[in-house]
């Protein structure tokens, strides 16, 4: 595959729903927000609860940010043309990858290869994961014209960076890849349950990692001057279907057999977005109405 705490907190639950309920950890001001409201701080939680399943979230405020990787990075690969990224709306990210115990309230049967009701759904496409991200948002009732989506490419790199710029995070965020991340299995010992690696700044487990992650992108080149440097945008969304006739999605973080210099922010795989395997999985983001 290429182309690729601790203290105690008081929790309050809301019903908003039959079947639906959240969870805030902590909840100040005897308030009780959801994720249908945005965060207060950057990597602030909230746990969604549909059927007894946990659905932790961490908040990702707007913000601009370096993307991609400086010349002097080690493994760097041409296509991480440096640039700058601006987000203009807050989103929730979820904490883990979707595990199978998460996938399981979608009522689809699970595809993945290893199972385990903690270890990450696998064996999925792009499609699947988008489809996903429908029945869940159906269950969940969210407001007309919400759902959860796939992160766009600039979000997750944004999220695994925890805000911070590459000049700043570094390749892997000061920390090193066996602290945060499943990587270089050659003996085909397959993914971990989520959450069991150290977790970024943010708290979001396994952005490095465990499973190639989907995005919501079709792969293309950044958009750069006529000297080859990277041009600032703003709220990127990937190649269009004229750039890249063909739905070759990215997909980012590597995987549990994936070789060191995938295992960086920056490197970008990608992969037909109707192909399955048990190397890539995903996360879900959800962006609440905003002033």
């Amino acid at each position: 595959m290429l182309l690729g705490y601790k203290r105690s907190v008081g929790y309050c639950a809301i019903a908003l729903f039959s079947y639906l309920s959240v969870a805030l950890a902590p909840c100040a001001r005897g308030e009780t927000p959801s994720i249908l409201t945005p965060g207060e701080r950057a990597g602030e939680r909230r746990v969604l609860v549909i059927d007894d399943v946990e659905f932790p979230f961490r908040w990702a405020p707007a913000g601009t940010f370096e993307m991609g990787s400086p010349d002097d990075e080690e493994n760097r690969q041409s296509y991480e043309t440096l640039h700058q990224v601006t987000l203009t709306k807050g989103y929730w990210i979820l904490e883990t990858e979707v595990s199978q115990a998460m996938w399981s309230v979608s009522g689809v049967p699970n595809p993945s290869k290893w199972l385990g009701a903690q270890m990450p759904v696998d064996t999925v496409s792009a499609k699947d994961c988008e489809e996903y991200c429908v029945k869940l948002s159906e269950r969940a009732k969210l407001p007309e014209g919400r759902l959860f989506q796939l992160p766009t490419e600039a979000q997750w790199e944004y999220a695994a960076r925890a805000g911070r710029s590459c000049t700043e995070s570094g390749a892997t965020g000061g920390k090193s890849l066996d602290e945060i991340a499943w990587y270089g299995d050659d003996d085909y010992h397959g993914s971990h349950p989520v959450g069991t690696k150290a977790p970024n700044d943010w708290g979001l487990f396994d952005m490095l990692g465990n499973l190639w992650e989907w995005c919501s992108d079709r792969t293309g080149d950044y958009k750069t001057d006529a000297n080859g440097k990277g041009l600032a945008v703003v709220d990127p969304t990937g190649a269009t279907e004229e750039e890249t006739p063909v739905d070759i999605r990215v997909d980012r973080g590597g995987c549990w057999d994936s070789r060191d210099y995938e295992c960086r922010f920056a490197y970008r795989g990608y992969y037909d977005g109707d192909r399955k395997g048990p190397y890539v999985g995903f996360r879900i983001v959800y962006t609440p109405a905003q002033e």
